[in-house]
This record gives C-alpha cells, structure tokens and sequence, in this order.
C-alpha cells in the first residue's frame, strides 16, 4: 500500500493512504495506466478511436443523422464507463470538430452530461499538430515557421561572437530544425508554396550563418553554406522520415496493423524491367494522391535505394 504526505517548509500533513492513481514519474506507471484502461474498447461499438495515453479520440464518417446519434451514444458509453472506474473527463478540454471538404454538412450538438461540447470550428491543436477542418495543415505551417523564425531570432542575438560552425550548427538543428521536422510525416506538404515557406526559415539561417562566419557563396546559392554545415535541405530531410517511417511499419518496428493494411506491394504477372515495391491506385485529387501512406509509397517507387 501506497501512503502520502504533504511537506511545505517542514510544516508536514496527516499520512493518508493513496488508494488511486499511479505515482508520477513512475517506471511502471505508464504500462498500469494502460493496463487499466484498456478494456475502454469494450464500450466503443460504433466509432474508431485512438488512445494515446489519457488522450482519446473518437471519430466516425456522418454520412447521415443516425451517425450522429451513433456518435453520441459512444460518447455517453464513455462517460459511463469514466464514472465507474473513477476517472473523470476534463470537460473543459473536451472539444468537437467536424473535418469535411464540401460545403454540404450535418449539424449536431453533441454533449457530455448534458452539457454541450465546445466545437472547434476551424482548427484543433492534437499533440503538438494543428489540424484544420480540410486537413491540408495550412494553418500547422504558419504555426511552425512563425514559432521556428521566433527561436532563430533568439540564436542570432547570441551567437553573434561565434566563429566555429558546430555550436551554431547544434543551437539551430536543436531549437529550430526539431519545430519544423516535428511529425512531419503527418503534414509534408505536397504544393510547392507549403515547402518553400519551410525551405525559407533555413535559408535565413544559412545567409545569417554565412555573414557571421564570412562564408563565401554566390547569390542566393546556399548549397555551399550547407556543405560546410554538413546539412541537407528539409524538403530531403522529409523525404528520408518519410521512408524510414515506411520501412519501420514494413519490418514490424512500429506495431500498427492498420496502417500496414493500407500498405500495397506490387506483385508482378511477368518479368518486368522495371520493379516497383508497390502497387498505387489512381486518385481522383490531388487530395487523395498526397496523403501520407500513398505519399511514401510513391517516394519509395521513385527511390531505387529503397529496395
């Protein structure tokens, strides 16, 4: 048994027993956290959900009204199932949002306890990505570029004296870099405006690295300056995450059966000149073409090293 107590500037609290919870920072709290809510899909029968530690997400096509009320009959399921077992819902960071391309859409309230969800009409933050409701992470890019070119400030006001490539190098690929590489197989854009806009916070930190170490480089030609770091440019950076992510689903490292489901080898009927890894179906949009899975696919057909 677990026991607690409270100790501010000596003054210490009554022992009580800590008859709940995991202690924080634990080695095993998060596998009995997990342990104990795991039978949670057990009260979800009509919607797909995704749990990811106390964050849970519940998500359906509405392609009717009965759909909604699918919806809300999970959502009620859940609140039933937090208050038997003692874990209460934050309503306060309870939100609902509807992501849809057509201006055609159902209309529904739903609702926690009888009291409304506040609906995220725009954009949602998950997990560090902003998704918007056509999900073309328009508003994620802003985000990080805006937050990237903030921290680039902040390097250039102190690393005006530096004269060695490495400490600058480390300070940028550390709080610069990481803002704009963070789940970037999710949002890698497609359109060549999306990479650019990235492209452009490197840039500014190669010109403003190659005037503080007097770097020699022809205009607007910056592959000298990122030689000399020893870099490579995002949109490449992208392109390998986006195959190493690939990979890791193929050779079982990240344990996802339903992404590896959406995984099409190609089988050829005869022998072939060429030999792709695998089989991509026609789109329809340019939508459907780019998203993640189809995305990587296709830079692994383009990429003979892959195979």
């Amino acid at each position: 048994d677990r026991k607690q107590i409270v100790d501010v500037h000596g003054s210490k609290s009554v022992i009580i027993d800590a008859t709940s919870g995991v202690p924080q920072g634990g080695h095993l709290s998060p596998l009995l956290f997990a342990i104990f809510v795991n039978n949670i899909k057990k009260v979800i029968n009509h919607c797909h959900f995704l749990l990811f530690a106390d964050d849970l997400k519940l998500f359906l096509k509405i392609d009717s009204l009965n759909d909604c009320y699918l919806l809300q009959n999970d959502i009620n399921s859940l609140v039933t199932w937090s208050n038997e077992h003692h874990l209460e819902l934050n309503f306060v960071k309870c939100h609902s949002m509807s992501f849809y391309r057509t201006r055609d859409r159902f209309e529904y309230s739903y609702s926690i306890n009888a009291n409304p969800l506040k609906r995220s009409e725009n954009k949602v933050l998950d997990l560090g990505i902003t998704f918007d409701r056509e999900l073309n992470f328009h508003s994620h890019l802003d985000n990080i570029c805006c937050k990237a070119l903030k921290m680039l400030g902040f390097i250039k006001r102190i690393c005006n004296e530096f004269k060695l490539t490495s400490p600058i190098k480390i300070l940028y690929c550390a709080y610069v870099r990481s803002i704009l590489e963070y789940g970037a197989v999710v949002w890698d854009p497609s359109t060549s405006c999306g990479k650019d806009q990235i492209e452009r916070v490197q840039r500014k930190f190669l010109k403003y690295a190659a005037f503080i170490l007097k770097i020699d480089h022809p205009p607007h030609d910056y592959n000298p300056i990122l030689i000399k770091f020893g870099l490579f440019s995002l949109v490449d950076r992208r392109k390998i995450a986006n195959m190493k992510f690939l990979r890791l689903i193929i050779d079982g490292c990240i344990d996802s059966p339903v992404l590896l489901s959406m995984i099409n080898f190609k089988v050829p009927c005869s022998s072939v000149r060429q030999i792709y890894p695998f089989f991509i179906s026609k789109c329809n949009t340019n939508y459907s073409e780019n998203q993640p899975i189809l995305r990587m696919m296709r830079m692994a057909n383009n990429d003979p090293s892959f195979l």
